[in-house]
């Protein structure tokens, strides 16, 4: 990391010395809380590949944004009762962690045969880690102490093209991705003297109740993905839509899990090799209609699917070494976005936009183990299948103060509206399902320049934010047809962050 880092500020020094006229670029978006479709910006051709045609000259562009998050209460407790609802147990989690993410892009637009080609590489990590520890009254107030750690890394190189047909501007992006993602979790049992990596299954399910955190996996992958792209005016109409997809064409994933007893001794475990599948396919429509030459009022909707599967085989060791598992992850997810606004612009120094917009979320991320111990078996998750309805308010301003520096302010409320359904079976035995709702909300706010010292434009911004979630539920286990016992679960997540990052652009 450290030296891409240096070969990053290594770059656009260099730059500096060879560029010209400079252009607005990412920190502007970032200052105003990245209104994408509210207002219009030069790096709008990073989702409709079809504007990069409307550029000249060569240009060099770069941005860098760095994202902490300070989980501060991530915590849940699950209520065991019996059918008739009288309390047996109460597993209270209580979890916190921080998050480190860094995103790099760096690229060049030129002019090429009747267009122009965009040639752009990009970086993305992620590293958080949780730790946290459950209490069950009346028994034990450390009953568990968990570890939980993300790790992402994403390199993706993106090559652009755009090209007046007629009265249209025509486009295209093709990417090719190498994305590595890990997620783990260690559980140690200090009131039994036992430890675990990795194991959502097993007879005692206490241990299955952390859970609901994340799923463990190992996976690197290659991916490759496809935009066509129209942009132009049909009438007074401004209008731009993107088609895009993809799909992972080469992957592979490991899966393990290790019981040690005492802690950091290893007496049995289970490892699986497998294969990571998947592809996504999407879509961007905008339209901005200019009632007059200082008020437009913009539209969209932005609609997202993909699939990912992981799966994997193997052979026990130590105590289970004479069995053999198969294991299998899936994840999908719909997001979709609607709404619109009004963009104002007061003078040639002061503008003014907001917009509201609607957007639906559902998630299912599912996990199911299968094979032969002392008799075939099979057990399944599901982590959880989510819905989420929100309404987003966006708010921005921007004014310049001289010919060499203007100054934004971003503000974006949102209120959501989150169900949630849990479930795991272990074959016929037993079936458990735990239905929860509640309310997610949260604020971010930004502040962002552009301080143009020719030959090159500077864009520093600022990101702070809050949001919570709180959810609640209950449900049934049922064994032989009937109800076994039942359940009541209360789940919660409060986070704050703070962005900071600076985006450069040269050109000429």
């Amino acid at each position: 990391m450290k030296r891409f880092l240096l070969t990053f500020m290594t770059v656009c020094l260099l730059v500096l010395v060879v560029s010209g006229v400079s252009w607005s670029w990412q920190g502007r978006m970032a200052g105003i809380e990245d209104p994408y479709g509210l207002v219009a910006d030069e790096s709008d051709f990073l989702i409709h590949p079809a504007k990069i045609a409307k550029g000249s000259g060569v240009k060099i562009y770069g941005d860098y944004r760095f994202t902490y998050t300070d989980v501060k209460n991530w915590n849940y407790t699950l209520n065991e009762l019996t059918p008739a609802g009288a309390l047996i147990y109460s597993y209270q989690y209580d979890t916190s962690g921080k998050e480190y993410k860094n995103n790099a892009l760096l690229g060049v637009a030129f002019p090429l045969g009747t267009g122009r080609m965009g040639v752009f590489f990009a970086y993305d990590r992620t590293r958080g880690n949780y730790d946290g520890h459950e209490a069950i009254p009346g028994l034990s107030d450390n009953y568990l102490q968990h570890e939980l750690s993300e790790d992402l890394d994403n390199f993706a190189l993106k090559l652009i093209y755009g090209m007046p047909v007629g009265r249209f501007n025509l486009g295209g992006e093709i990417q090719l991705a190498y994305r590595q993602e890990k997620q783990t979790t260690w559980i140690n049992a200090a009131y039994l003297g036992e430890g675990i990596t990795n194991y959502p299954w097993g007879a005692n399910r206490v241990w299955l109740n952390v859970y609901p955190y994340m799923i463990p996996y190992d996976s690197k992958y290659w991916e490759t993905l496809f935009k066509g792209s129209l942009d132009g005016k049909v009438g007074p109409l401004d209008l731009a839509f993107t088609l895009r997809g993809g799909f992972v064409f080469s992957g592979g994933n490991k899966y393990s899990y290790d019981f040690q007893i005492p802690v950091g001794n290893s007496v049995s475990g289970v490892n699986m090799d497998g294969a990571v599948s998947g592809w996504k396919i999407g879509g961007d429509f905008w339209l901005r209609y200019p009632i007059t030459q200082t008020l437009t009022l913009p539209f969209l909707v932005r609609v997202d699917y993909q699939s990912k599967t992981r799966d994997g085989s193997g052979n026990g060791n130590g105590g289970l070494s004479a069995y053999s598992y198969n294991h299998e992850q899936k994840e999908r997810n719909l997001d979709i976005v609607v709404g619109g606004g009004i963009d104002k612009t007061f003078s040639q120094k002061t503008r003014v936009a907001t917009g509201i917009y609607y957007s639906y979320h559902k998630g299912t991320e599912d996990i199911r183990q299968w094979g032969i111990e002392t008799a075939p078996f099979v057990n399944d998750h599901s982590y959880p299948d989510a819905n989420e309805h929100r309404v987003m308010l966006k708010l921005i301003g921007e004014h310049e103060l001289s010919p060499t520096v203007t100054l934004r302010l971003g503000f974006e409320p949102f209120f959501g509206r989150v169900s949630e359904d849990f479930k795991y079976s272990h074959g016929t035995s037993f079936n458990d399902d735990i239905s929860l709702d509640g309310n997610h909300w949260g604020v971010g706010t930004s502040l962002g320049a552009s301080i143009k010292l020719k030959p090159v434009t500077l864009e520093p911004f600022l990101n702070v934010g809050y949001q919570s979630i709180k959810l609640d539920g209950d449900g049934t286990e049922i064994s032989g047809g009937a109800i076994a016992g039942r359940w009541e679960m209360d789940k919660s997540r409060a986070e704050w962050y703070a962005v900071g990052g600076l985006s450069v652009l040269f050109g000429q």
